[in-house]
């Protein structure tokens, strides 16, 4: 069953919205591990080359943000996804991206190749591991639920095992959440009217929310603006906004205060999509 079938939205605000996956997740209280601080096993005696690195958790979310041709959406089809940092600056050989395993009993999952997915976070610089990177992100696409104490992402000579609260969040399915998502109606001519969303975590696991938000007009036909992404505390609510910054001179005297919308917001979220209509009055200059 795909996620967003076992969510709710609530609120005459809910209709139908567009999503980049990053940013520190600090309620995960994840280690941070050097794999030179792995202890070896004494019955193994295979010298693998070790390849030190310091790797942390980024983010864990249900969702990643996508860029298609002038938009930007997100993709759930899989059960989650974690964001991992690495750095293997003070290796002598860096490890490969492909030689990177996240391992939970006897399921093994490999990094996603970067250009897979066409991610909105790479549409400006493409900082993830590998391919001459010694510092970067990694994706790992996961089923909806990982359990097992064995959980553990291997490389050679090194290993990174994830904090207490990320893993009750890997083992439990998704929570429901609820989300308003306002915009005003009407904004004086030259000001950007301000994006929110308020987000409430009806479970009892933290979870992040992530969303894509693009922008038709003022004459544009269709462009991304940003993601949303960030944690809601279970059985709590966290707030976002943005105030746009796009140029309002192609409006002219005649199209203010002529009853028609200036600029929609198309919202595409876990829970579903909504679009918001807003439009420019005369300023009172």
């Amino acid at each position: 069953m795909r996620r967003r079938a076992l969510l709710s939205t609530t609120g005459a605000m809910l209709a139908g919205l567009a999503g980049c996956l990053s940013g520190d997740e600090p309620t995960d209280g994840t280690d941070t591990t050097n794999g030179t601080d792995t202890p070896s096993d004494p019955t193994d005696t295979s010298q693998p080359a070790e390849s030190p690195a310091e790797v942390s958790l980024l983010s864990y979310q249900p969702a990643v943000v996508q860029l298609a041709t002038d938009s930007i959406h997100v993709n759930d089809d899989a059960g989650g996804y974690l964001f991992l940092s690495v750095d293997a600056s003070a290796a002598d050989e860096p490890a490969g991206r492909d030689e990177f395993t996240f391992v939970h009993g006897d399921e093994a999952y490999s990094p996603v190749e970067p250009g897979k997915s066409q991610l909105w976070r790479q549409y400006h610089e493409d900082d993830s591991y590998g391919d001459g990177n010694e510092s970067g992100w990694l994706l790992f696409e996961l089923p909806e639920v990982v359990t097992g104490d064995d959980v553990r992402v291997g490389w050679p000579g090194g290993e990174w095992r994830p904090g207490e609260p990320l893993r009750s969040r890997l083992a439990a399915e998704y929570p429901e959440l609820s989300m308003s998502f306002t915009v005003p109606e009407k904004v004086p001519q030259g000001e950007h009217p301000t994006v929110t969303l308020t987000v409430q975590n009806e479970g009892d696991v933290d979870a992040r929310f992530v969303a894509g938000l693009n922008r038709v007009g003022p004459r544009i036909a269709y462009t991304p603006v940003t993601d949303a992404s960030f944690v809601v505390p279970a059985g709590g609510s966290e707030t976002w906004d943005h105030t746009g910054g796009f140029d309002t001179t192609p409006l002219g005297d005649d199209e203010l205060d002529d009853g028609l919308h200036d600029v929609t917001y198309h919202l595409d979220s876990i829970l579903g999509q909504e679009s918001r209509q807003v439009s420019y009055a005369a300023s009172d200059d």
